[in-house]
Parts: structure tokens; C-alpha cells; sequence
């Protein structure tokens, strides 16, 4: 008999698999959406709520209203996103917590997770190695587990030219401001001057934008499709971002290193789990050392070109298939 899943998004987004190539979907519902596409492959049925309006079937997952789960039909496994809460209104035989935040113990209690927790006895399923160790066991006294999440495939199936020399651009590329004035600090002291050439490109609508950014070859990136990103990212010699003790997964500088993008940071949060140190990018320790990898990245083409072929080697790790697969394993088995 085949397996069932039921992925339960309890947040205000309506969303399908439609939309995974559009601008407003973050990294938890692309990673849901490519981990229910991928259960499809193997043979296991998916059906996927939140607060869409109609029901849809796309590439094999169902996609229904949230308030529309049937408490009759019986699954394998449900997964709810950080809110246990939604096991209420489901029937699964085994149910597990997909954690998108590291939620200290009083947000737990906050959010009211204590009740349910103790009700539905969850595997709390966290995203990185940072995630897993900062989750107490009071916030995960049903076990946990450590399953990352990986890019879209369309960032594994485009061709690298690892002869292709990119201007001397670095890009920002977060859709927050974190630590941003830190990095812009470091830009204007330590790293523009070099070489008034440098530009630093930044995501807009997270700062004021001013004349003086402008003076000093700092721009605001066009947000535009996933398909467009990739081209846009082929475009530049590195994405510098120090971290953020919140980030949980940061996608988005995954994605990056799949495009052969290096990744100059502090390590600060779970972005230590993205990078190699002068495999995939470089682990700094203080402003000197991520202003002097950035201008050498730069500036020195071998050097930049040597990193490139690095990368090129073991991009394709960890797959949606491996990913699958350790879900399958570790709760649809038996």
C-alpha cells in the first residue's frame, strides 16, 4: 500500500508548487514544496495545506485550504512547520515538527507549543547542525533529528563556465537587513578604496539608499524570478554576508555556493554550516580578514578562478534525493 504525507503550513501564505519560480516565496515553502515533489518521485501520496483557496494538484502534490484535512484519512506522517498545534486535526501515525526557528524555551511556552507537544509525543526535525545543537531538550523532548534542506535543481542543472571572469562585483543578497550596516561599514573603509572599481550590490527595500552609497559603488539589486537570480548571480565574484545569530538554514547563500559563488563571512549563525573554509568560501575572523578576502577575490583572477574549480567539484552534495531519502529513512521505513 502506498505511504501517505500531509505537509501542514499553518502561516498566512497561500502557495503552491506554481509558485516556486515567482519572487514571494521564502526558503521554508520552496523547501516544502521541492521535499513533497521529490516524496511524488518515490511513490508516496502528498497532500499539502495552507491557506490556499482552491484546491490544485501540481506536479502530484495536492493542495488544499488547511481547514479542509480530513481527520478520517489516516496518514504515514505528518509534518506541521513549527507549530505542533496542527497535529489537532489530523490522524498520523507518526508526526514530526519541521523547525524553521530556534525558539528558545519561553517562545516556546509563548507560543503555546508545551500542550501540544506533550499531546501528539513529535520528532522535532531541525535544518542545520547551528539549529540542532542551539534546541534544547526542553523544546525537543520527543527526540529530534537533523535533516537539511538543499536548493531548487534548476541552480544544479545550469552549466559553469569556470573560465568566465565576472566584473568586480559582490553581491548582498538577503532579504533582510541583517548586520547590513556592519557590512557597509566594512565596505567604505576597508574594501572600496582599494580599487574604486569594486561594486557592492544589495537587496532594496531593506535601506535607506542614499547618494553616499551611490559615491561609494554600492547599488540596489532588481528582484526578479528564480530563473532570473541564476543569471544574475553568474555575475558576480562572491556573496558577502557576516551571518546572523537568527538565520536557521540561509538558503539563499546555498544557493549561491551551488553556482560556484564564493561565500566570504564571520560564520555567525547557521551560515557556519554553508561554507568550507577555501573550499567554498572563506570563515573570517575579524573586518581585516573579510576586507582582504573580498579585494583578493576580486582582484586576483587566478585566485578567484583556483576557488571556482573547488566548488565545481562537490556542488552536487546533497541532493532533494538524499534529503528524501533521510526523511523516508528515519520516519517512513518501517
Amino acid at each position: 500500500m502506498k505511504k501517505k504525507v500531509i505537509i501542514i503550513d499553518n502561516s498566512n501564505l497561500s502557495y503552491s508548487g506554481d509558485d516556486i519560480n515567482g519572487v514571494t516565496l521564502r526558503g521554508t515553502e520552496t523547501s516544502l514544496i521541492l521535499l513533497a515533489e521529490q516524496f511524488i518521485r518515490v511513490g508516496i501520496d502528498v497532500d499539502f495545506c495552507n491557506n490556499i483557496l482552491d484546491t490544485k494538484v501540481v506536479n502530484g502534490v495536492k493542495y488544499f485550504n488547511k481547514k479542509e484535512i480530513d481527520k478520517s484519512s489516516l496518514y504515514n506522517l505528518a509534518i506541521a512547520v513549527s507549530d505542533a498545534n496542527q497535529f489537532d486535526n489530523v490522524n498520523a501515525l507518526k508526526k514530526a515538527i519541521f523547525s524553521n526557528s530556534n525558539q528558545p524555551f519561553e517562545k516556546f511556552l509563548r507560543k503555546k507549543q508545551l500542550i501540544p507537544f506533550l499531546k501528539h509525543k513529535p520528532v522535532l526535525v531541525t535544518l542545520c547542525n547551528y539549529q540542532y545543537h542551539k534546541r534544547s531538550f526542553l523544546t525537543s523532548f520527543h527526540g529530534k533529528r537533523m535533516i537539511p534542506i538543499t536548493v531548487d535543481p534548476k541552480f544544479l542543472n545550469i552549466d559553469i563556465d569556470l573560465k568566465y571572469l565576472p566584473k568586480k562585483k559582490v553581491v548582498y543578497n538577503i532579504r533582510s537587513n541583517r548586520n547590513l550596516d556592519w557590512l557597509l561599514d566594512i565596505w567604505s573603509k576597508k574594501i572600496f578604496p582599494f580599487n574604486k572599481d569594486f561594486e557592492l550590490h544589495i537587496t532594496p527595500n531593506i535601506i535607506n539608499y542614499s547618494d553616499k552609497l551611490k559615491d561609494q559603488n554600492v547599488f540596489l539589486r532588481k528582484i526578479g524570478s528564480r530563473s532570473e537570480m541564476i543569471e544574475e548571480l553568474k555575475e558576480y565574484r562572491a556573496l558577502t554576508y557576516l551571518g546572523h545569530k537568527s538565520d536557521i538554514f540561509t538558503l539563499t547563500c546555498e544557493e549561491s555556493v551551488k553556482l560556484c559563488l564564493p561565500l566570504i563571512t564571520f560564520g555567525i549563525g547557521s551560515i557556519s554550516d554553508r561554507v568550507q573554509h577555501n573550499e567554498t568560501g572563506f570563515l573570517v575572523k575579524n573586518d581585516q580578514e573579510f576586507a582582504d578576502y573580498t579585494v583578493k577575490l576580486l582582484n586576483d583572477d587566478n585566485f578567484y578562478l583556483d576557488l571556482r574549480k573547488k566548488m565545481h567539484q562537490i556542488r552536487h552534495k546533497n541532493s532533494w534525493v538524499d534529503i528524501a531519502n533521510q526523511w523516508i529513512e528515519n520516519f517512513l521505513s518501517e
